[in-house]
């Protein structure tokens, strides 16, 4: 499908979408998409050496798992990181969930404002998803309950979805620092995500 740029992505975030963006396989992340296989940007060696088997091990169903990289010499917008999702045993390591993650320590008006910017851009070309937006709800990583995030999701009719998510991180929480994330997500990975 031919892709188009959208201008803001092109300076600040390197997305690209086709011209109707009701498809989360449109879009890019350092020039990863939906669908695409992981070997067609690392060796099998460096996505074993990725895999986060801890993340999820409160799960009965085990059938995703979640592969990080970074500071990847390719990554020129997502330098802090780069999260994916695929599924424990597809040998194509096929893409399910991809996020572009950027770092602000203890900076969150700023990840507010880039949100902002991102979201302004996304609503124009989304315009057939239904948005939501939630601010500073609880994140469920910290027990404390002191660490917030805002998020603003674009549903697609699909059930696939597409967020940017800031996080404020509490100061118990550290070494982690306030980042905004960008996602893709498709159906079948959210299902699961919020299963059990």
């Amino acid at each position: 499908m031919k892709k188009l740029s959208i201008y803001l992505f092109l300076i600040f975030f390197s997305f690209q979408t086709s011209s109707l963006g009701d498809d989360i396989s449109d879009f890019e992340i350092e020039g990863m998409s939906i669908g695409d296989s992981l070997l067609d940007f690392f060796s099998e060696d460096e996505i074993k050496d990725g895999i986060k088997e801890d993340y999820y091990r409160y799960k009965l169903d085990k059938n995703f798992i979640a592969v990080e990289f970074y500071e990847m010499p390719f990554f020129k917008i997502y330098k802090d990181g780069i999260q994916i999702h695929i599924k424990r045993n597809d040998k194509k390591y096929e893409i399910y969930g991809l996020s572009g993650n950027i770092w602000y320590d203890d900076d969150i008006d700023n990840c507010y404002e880039k949100q902002n910017e991102i979201d302004k851009e996304l609503s124009k070309v989304f315009k057939e998803a239904e948005r939501e937006y939630v601010s500073k709800q609880k994140h469920p990583a910290d027990e404390s309950g002191k660490s917030e995030v805002t998020y603003i999701v674009y549903w697609f009719k699909s059930k696939d979805h597409a967020s940017i998510d800031c996080t404020d991180w509490s100061s118990k929480m550290k070494p982690r620092e306030d980042n905004l994330a960008v996602n893709f997500v498709t159906k079948e990975l959210n299902d699961w995500l919020y299963s059990d």
